[in-house]
């Protein structure tokens, strides 16, 4: 008895509580309230020879109206309640025996529709049927959605490849303004790189002259220092013009010699021999400023120094002029 305590019985649906009889079957060992055993008039498991069936020939097929018990074809009465087999109450399901409320005209269990007595073996046909139905909706959605897949993947890569054309056409809308600034900025230093030289010149030339006289004719002071000094005072306007030149031009060669990074294949090839162009004439103009505000050395080699610079200088400078052409 201790092993079924807390068994639910299989006929009562409750379970067996200590102190209740209790009734196993013998066949399948299936423990039942002893009561529930004698009600059932044997074991309540489908199958088990314990079970006891009723011969009646009968379809069962066929509901109480009442209380839901089947029925057999040579019944006419229901042996559960008694309710006559042709009576027909509205409030019963003829397909599970669920009791209706008042005013229900479906089944809220099965869905079947109320006072309508349906064979079994019917419905489950039909319930067979919408299975079917089911899964031809899932096999198309299945074979559909493999072309649903290729549509996307079409759709995606004709997205990609607009998308990646307008970002091409914008990188080489970029690259060509970078370009364009890019020379903008070397012919303003090509511009004032001769304005600035030629300044340079008259400054040098001047120094050099008053150098010469105040040698070969003693003008200009007592030495060549008084010269030199001379000379810078008569030119110090251009001096001062001088520096201003020199400010405006190592701006412009800072930007010049950085090349942006948006400039790439041909246009960059390009842009780099400008680049090398401007450093080869900015070193000389350097050279050449030096030259030019801070005189040193003898006369013949600030001469020398003065006639090689200069020549440096306008080489380098058509240089760049033919590159920008």
């Amino acid at each position: 008895m201790e092993n079924y305590i807390r068994k639910v019985c299989p006929f009562c649906k409750t379970d067996i509580k200590e102190g209740d009889l209790t009734k196993v079957c013998p066949s399948c060992g299936i423990p039942h309230h002893e009561s529930c055993w004698e009600e059932n008039k044997g074991c309540t498991t489908f199958g088990c020879d314990q079970q006891q069936y009723e011969e009646q020939g009968t379809n069962p097929t066929v509901v109480c109206s009442n209380c839901g018990e089947m029925l057999g074809d040579e019944q006419q009465f229901c042996p559960n309640c008694g309710t006559a087999k042709n009576v027909q109450k509205e409030n019963i399901c003829g397909r599970c025996g669920m009791e209706l409320q008042e005013g229900q005209e479906f089944c809220p269990n099965c869905g079947q529709k109320a006072g309508v007595q349906i064979d079994e073996n019917l419905s489950l046909a039909v319930d067979q049927f919408n299975a079917n139905v089911e899964n031809n909706k899932k096999k198309k959605k299945s074979k559909a959605l493999p072309i649903i897949i290729a549509i996307a993947l079409i759709v995606c890569i004709g997205v990609g490849f607009i998308v990646s054309n307008i970002l091409e056409a914008k990188k080489a809308e970029e690259t060509k303004k970078a370009k364009e600034e890019y020379i903008a900025t070397v012919e303003e230093y090509y511009e004032l790189s001769i304005t600035a030289g030629v300044n340079l010149e008259d400054i040098a030339d001047t120094v050099q002259r008053y150098w010469y006289e105040n040698i070969w004719y003693d003008r200009h002071g007592y030495d060549i220092n008084d010269a030199i000094y001379y000379a810078l005072v008569d030119r110090s306007d251009e001096i001062n013009q001088a520096e201003t030149y020199d400010a405006k031009l190592r701006e412009l060669y800072a930007k010049i010699k950085n090349v942006p990074k948006k400039i790439k294949g041909k246009d960059l090839e390009e842009v780099e021999e400008l680049r090398d162009a401007v450093k080869e004439l900015h070193n000389v103009y350097t050279d050449f400023y030096s030259l030019a505000t801070d005189p040193s050395g003898s006369y013949n080699s600030y001469s020398a120094d003065n006639s090689s610079t200069t020549n440096e200088f306008i080489s380098c400078y058509h240089a760049l002029e033919n590159l920008l052409k």
